[in-house]
């Protein structure tokens, strides 16, 4: 995140009213949202929200509870997007108890006991 960027948020809801489609027409008609997940737990909406500052964001949210019906919000803001790619598989090392083995293999002596056991 660079100081010109945009502040990302998620923004947690708990609603007064049991049926969230008004809440749901307030945020389709607000700018800065980018999305919203019905969730179960201890609130009712995550909603995801980009603003241009901290001003923005703080108008953004007390709309959310004086014109959108929330009764509560729970703000975190989003410092960096995490990086899921997985890591490369590591090489297995030699065994050092049979020192031409480049992976893991049954040629450990309890093998032949799993075979005798298996018949």
């Amino acid at each position: 995140m660079t100081r010109n960027d945009p502040l990302q948020a998620l923004v947690f809801v708990r609603l007064a009213d049991p049926s969230p489609v008004p809440f749901e027409r307030f945020l389709s008609d607000t700018d800065g949202v980018v999305a919203a997940w019905h969730v179960i737990g201890d609130i009712d909406l995550a909603v995801q929200v980009r603003c241009p500052d901290l001003i923005a964001l703080d108008r953004l949210l007390t709309a959310m509870r004086t014109d959108g019906g929330a009764v509560s919000t729970t703000t975190h803001l989003v410092v960096r997007q995490a990086d899921l790619t997985p890591a490369p598989d590591l090489p297995c090392p030699p065994l050092p108890w049979h020192p031409s083995a480049t992976s893991v293999t049954f040629r450990a002596p309890y093998a032949r006991s799993l075979r005798r056991a298996a018949r």
